[in-house]
């Protein structure tokens, strides 16, 4: 299985990092994500809770709640030393797990470059910060971090204000204006957290003994499960998994 090599190379990722190496490489973000359509009604938003768990080449993005709605899923992004890409679309109720080898991702024209993976880690890759203009009056600080506002336009002419936490590689805030709505991502929990006012949260990460437990399947071998009800069941469950369409439908 897929499965035992991706652990086996965790456990040798992190084994290799001294201790304070491996704090300096983990953050721990809660964000909230709230889309909606111009002129926006509050009531009429759309809003995602959820983490960031980062760690030297590893990133956990679980999803909390979704328009309130409890929700129990992950995306387990893997980066090993080659520079090759592992996945895992994990189904907390469930307990299951969807395994995507580096081949899996290229035959579904996920480009996992050097961009892709600070989209994941960071949420705002360098160059794109790079192309927004500082607004040095704007400066601040939270949770004890000096934080920088960047404005401009990104992409397709996207309106973007981006408040930055240079210690950490993440955003405070990202304010984006489409020409029909408008998406914002804001940080509500952080560790480590030099100062707050606010309890410390646990973040929900997947340990690689709640991993190991968990009931995996390759995706190439999705195509076995087709005719198998029990399978598919759970299956269509797994709404966020990559490339799931080509197999249940």
């Amino acid at each position: 299985m897929k499965f035992k090599q991706m652990a086996l190379g965790l456990a040798l990722s992190l084994s290799w990092l001294s201790g304070d190496a491996l704090a300096d490489a983990l953050v721990n973000a809660r964000y909230e994500t709230v889309q909606c359509a111009s002129p926006c009604r509050a009531e009429e938003a759309k809003r995602v809770q959820w983490w960031l768990m980062r760690e030297a080449d590893q990133v956990e993005i679980r999803t909390l709640y979704q328009n309130g709605e409890p929700a129990h899923h992950s995306s387990l992004w893997l980066k090993k030393p080659a520079g090759q890409f592992n996945y895992v679309y994990l189904m907390h109720g469930e307990r299951r797990a969807i395994d995507y080898a580096d081949v899996d991702l290229k035959l579904l024209n996920i480009k996992t470059d050097p961009q892709f993976w600070q989209m994941k880690s960071q949420l705002v890759t360098d160059s794109e910060l790079a192309s927004l203009q500082p607004v040095p009056a704007a400066s601040s600080s939270a949770y004890g971090y000096p934080v920088e506002k960047y404005i401009g336009t990104l992409g397709n002419g996207i309106q973007s204000e981006v408040w930055w936490i240079p210690a950490l590689k993440l955003p405070l805030k990202v304010a984006y204006t489409y020409p029909n709505h408008t998406v914002s991502i804001q940080l509500q929990s952080l560790q480590p957290a030099l100062q707050s006012t606010q309890p410390i949260e646990i973040a929900p990460a997947t340990s690689l003994a709640a991993l190991s437990a968990y009931q995996h399947v390759d995706y190439a071998d999705l195509g076995d499960m087709e005719h198998n009800p029990s399978e598919m069941q759970w299956l269509a469950k797994a709404h966020g998994a990559p490339g799931l369409h080509a197999h249940t439908h």
